[in-house]
């Protein structure tokens, strides 16, 4: 064992001695060579130590580098989280106003001026308190189309002219309208190929650097007709670029800055506040429930609503072969019938000018459930109204001025235009096809914002009340045009 252990440290000795050193050289170099490469080496070292210093050093500041990247990255993406919030607040709170908006306008015990005018239910209500921030909403609109005035409440879209059945002199009323755009939007959407003197037709659109084509129909969508040749914005929307319903200076003030215009310190309009594209009545009652046509209902029972004497003056029109044409045809109506024994005898209609109303509610003489292209004679000026086939200027100015005295429920039919005496009978039966007194499309524009921070977000919709529940029919974010007005607490 002893020996084992001694031959054992002789090898470990052996092994992990140096193999050359100045005592031990090389047995091919001379102990002078060994001792100048040693020095070499030894004077070597600070240079090594240098670069890996600056090595440390450069990824020192690359780590640091990094490290301020992902800070500076985590800091934006906390800042653009903060703003996408306060954005998507600000959506929130305008989106609660168009819901309340919605609200109002279902209501059927509400008139006209439950959304013409309505302060107490659209200006500057609130919606929620986050601690640091208020966000309220207002839902407005432009007053009477003389001034700019803003006030709080919707348009029903009812109140102008049906655009698709417009011809080229009602299209250059519209202020700042030239002959070659009113005869190319016509063009635009009548369904034939033939383009007017100084209109375009699908050919023209042909020639064009990038050609397309025009859809030669009626448009469903206002900013289509920004397609049509010659059609500019200032067509749809006249001199109210950011469209806040008020005449900014930049609006007055020629061609010194966007938008052109006439510097006559009005606020001129363009299409979209004398024209629509969403204008439909719906053939219900009152309660949403499909009318009873009268030439086809059933008359045994009597139909609610009519009476022994009217039910008996029906059944001889239709035995006689002779439809209603117009429910006003039975105001104050009679008819000869012959008997058996060849004896005449005058039957009455039963049906007075006051029961009109109630009958118009409840009977119709139209099959289509869908009635387009209605103007409500409860709302629209007067300057729409005397674009109506059938009303004259003079007449407009009447129904104006007749219906501000008028009760809420006499407002709700167009019976009222009789029973005030200011048409006969040949002259309703004349409009009745064009107007309505009743309004289911509605366009709402919204703001919702905070304060203090005066985050904001503008929103336009039109609503469609025609269905078993309100429909969007398109909303869209306005918010680039800026503020419309400001919004401090009154």
């Amino acid at each position: 064992p002893r020996h084992r252990a001694d031959v054992c440290h002789k090898s470990a000795r052996r092994i992990y001695q140096p193999r050359f050193s100045p005592d031990h050289p090389h047995p091919r170099l001379g102990r002078r060579k060994l001792r100048h490469a040693v020095n070499v080496r030894r004077h070597n070292a600070p240079a090594d130590n240098a670069i890996a210093l600056v090595g440390v050093l450069v990824i020192i500041g690359l780590l640091s580098m990094i490290a301020i990247s992902l800070m500076f990255r985590m800091q934006a993406a906390a800042t653009a989280s903060a703003s996408t919030l306060r954005s998507e607040q600000a959506w929130a709170a305008a989106l609660s106003g168009l819901d309340r908006a919605i609200d109002v306008v279902s209501d059927s015990s509400r008139t006209s001026e439950g959304w013409i005018d309505n302060p107490t239910d659209f200006e500057h209500q609130l919606v929620y308190d986050d601690g640091s921030d208020q966000w309220y909403f207002s839902v407005f609109r432009r007053g009477v189309l003389e001034t700019d005035e803003i006030i709080f409440g919707v348009v029903d879209e009812a109140s102008k002219l049906p655009l698709n059945v417009t011809n080229v002199l009602q299209l250059m009323k519209v202020p700042n309208m030239t002959l070659p755009a009113a005869e190319a939007l016509a063009d635009f959407v009548d369904g034939d190929s033939i383009a007017r003197d100084n209109g375009a037709e699908q050919d023209s659109y042909d020639l064009l650097p990038v050609p397309y084509s025009i859809p030669n129909k009626p448009v469903s969508f206002l900013d289509e007709l920004l397609l049509a040749q010659g059609v500019s914005a200032g067509h749809l929307y006249g001199e109210d670029a950011n469209r806040n319903h008020k005449l900014d200076a930049n609006e007055n003030d020629a061609d010194a800055l966007f938008p052109p215009d006439n510097q006559d310190g009005t606020l001129s309009g363009g299409l979209h506040r004398f024209f629509t594209l969403h204008s439909r009545d719906w053939n219900v009652n009152r309660n949403n429930q499909p009318r009873l046509n009268i030439n086809t209902a059933a008359l045994d029972p009597a139909p609610a609503g009519l009476t022994d004497e009217t039910v008996a003056f029906l059944e001889a029109k239709r035995k006689a072969g002779q439809p209603i044409a117009s429910l006003a045809d039975l105001v104050n109506a009679t008819l000869i019938v012959t008997e058996e024994n060849q004896a005449q005898r005058e039957l009455k209609s039963g049906v007075g000018a006051g029961d009109l109303g109630q009958l118009l509610d409840r009977f119709t003489t139209d099959a289509k459930q869908i009635r387009p292209e209605r103007v409500n004679i409860n709302t629209a000026p007067a300057s729409i109204l005397a674009q109506v086939e059938g009303i004259d200027e003079a007449l407009a100015n009447t129904i104006v001025s007749a219906r501000q005295g008028l009760s809420p429920e006499a407002s709700r039919s167009i019976a009222w235009l009789l029973e005030e005496s200011l048409l006969d009978a040949g002259q309703f039966r004349q409009i009745e096809p064009l107007i309505t007194a009743r309004s289911f499309q509605f366009h709402v524009q919204v703001i919702g914002y905070a304060l203090p921070s005066g985050r904001y977000r503008v929103l336009e919709a039109i609503v469609d009340l025609i269905g078993p529940e309100p429909r969007v029919l398109y909303l869209r974010d306005l918010t680039k045009l800026g503020a419309p007005y400001p919004f401090a607490t009154r």
